[in-house]
């Protein structure tokens, strides 16, 4: 082979070279921006669940405190955490990716809240026992609203915990391989650059 295209051939393979490595760059780039999504957007959807939760749990003890000891404390706590799950739940809706699922369970949880103020209503007009017992008829309602909350929790902690792992296990295996074609194309380029130089050496000679 002349010396001509051993150097045509060196270029074709440097090229090759590093066009398969920025292939295999870029594919790793956009698996690490996957598995960062992975981390911000479902993780962050994952705890708005465990807020809620939180907010319906603190409110319906708010409710049965206000009713057992008639402290309007329990009553300040009862409106300060509606607020803020109302700020909450405006969030996850506006969210495009909030699932339909999540969404049901939002609009179950809103029925609770209507009976839940017309609780406070009839405190507020003086009648103990009738908010006590519309109470009670309650409570069956926020005891499913929990267990479903707590299940669609639990399969977004399988479903997140799932694709974490695949895109891990994906960084991995593009970044051994990235490393292997790497190691290998630069070995292929050094041989025959090694070459490339005894013929022209051995080209020199002869002239």
């Amino acid at each position: 082979m002349s010396q001509r295209k051993w150097i045509l051939l060196w270029i074709s393979l440097s090229i090759l070279s590093i066009s398969i490595i920025f292939i295999f760059i870029f594919q790793l780039k956009e698996t690490n921006e996957r598995l960062e999504t992975i981390q911000g957007e479902q993780l962050d959807s994952y705890e708005s669940i465990e807020d809620v939760m939180y907010y319906n749990v603190e409110r319906a003890n708010a409710i049965r405190g206000l009713l057992a000891y008639e402290d309007r404390h329990f009553l300040e706590m009862y409106y300060s955490m509606s607020r803020q799950a109302k700020d909450l739940k405006q969030s996850i809706i506006d969210d495009p990716d909030t699932p339909s699922s999540v969404l049901d369970l939002l609009e179950r949880d809103a029925i609770w809240e209507k009976e839940a103020d017309r609780v406070l209503v009839i405190y507020e007009e003086g009648d103990l026992v009738k908010a006590t017992a519309v109470a009670e008829t309650m409570t069956e309602l926020r005891q499913t609203i929990l267990e479903d909350l707590r299940s669609l929790k639990q399969m977004q902690y399988k479903d997140i915990h799932k694709e974490l792992i695949a895109a891990e296990n994906q960084v991995s295996f593009l970044t051994q391989v990235l490393f292997t074609i790497t190691f290998l194309l630069l070995a292929i380029i050094v041989i025959l650059t090694f070459l490339l130089l005894r013929i022209k050496t051995h080209h020199d000679r002869i002239e």
